[in-house]
Formats: C-alpha cells, sequence, structure tokens
C-alpha cells in the first residue's frame, strides 16, 4: 500500500520542477503492470474467454490493456464496478496457474528427497 500524494507534496514536486518526472515514472509503472496482467490472462485461453463474459463484457480478449479499475474514485468511494472484482480473479487465476509447475516440480522434488 502506497501512502496518498497530498496537495503539500505536489506542490513541492512542482517547486523542485520533479513534477513532469514523477507523473512520467507512475505512469510508465503502471504502463508495465497493465501490460503484465494482459499478458497473463491472455496466455491462458479459457481466462481470456472470461473477458468477454459478463460483468467484463469486452467484445473480444485483445481489447483489454490489463487496466483495472482502482479500489476508490476520485472521492474517495469505494469503487463499485462489478468488473474490478471480476478482474481481479482472472488475474490472480493467472498468477496461481503460472506459479503452479513451479509449485509441483518442488513438492516433487521433495517426495522424492
Amino acid at each position: 500500500m502506497t501512502t496518498a500524494l497530498t496537495y503539500d507534496d505536489v506542490r513541492a514536486l512542482k517547486v523542485d520542477g520533479e513534477l513532469g518526472k514523477f507523473i512520467k515514472f507512475h505512469m510508465a509503472a503502471a504502463q508495465r503492470d497493465a501490460a503484465h496482467r494482459r499478458g497473463l490472462v491472455l496466455r491462458y485461453p479459457d481466462l481470456a474467454a472470461k473477458l468477454t463474459e459478463r460483468p467484463i463484457n469486452f467484445t473480444a480478449p485483445e481489447k483489454w490493456n490489463g487496466y483495472i479499475p482502482p479500489t476508490t474514485d476520485c472521492t474517495g468511494a469505494m469503487n463499485t464496478t462489478p468488473c474490478r472484482p471480476a478482474l481481479l480473479a482472472l488475474v490472480a487465476e493467472a498468477e496461481q496457474r503460472l506459479r503452479q509447475p513451479k509449485e509441483t516440480t518442488e513438492a516433487l522434488e521433495e517426495a522424492a528427497a
């Protein structure tokens, strides 16, 4: 969890001439994270197909860019969009599947020892 940026923080970044760099850094990180999530989910055809089902409803799995709506909206209110938990679940399943072979190999090695 990260600490929320305050107006004073933004003002200080602006005064120091670092606000543009700060924004670019965090935008690039968000884009990398989204691309990673997209690649994970699209790697598994059955999970990718779920991107076209309710409540996510993309017309094609490839249309998803990996974005997951934030926990809260711009007012700080909880984001209640139904696609958020569905997307989080898909990503979690893809991550679990990615780790599965390693966990299976480790379990087999332990059993053989």
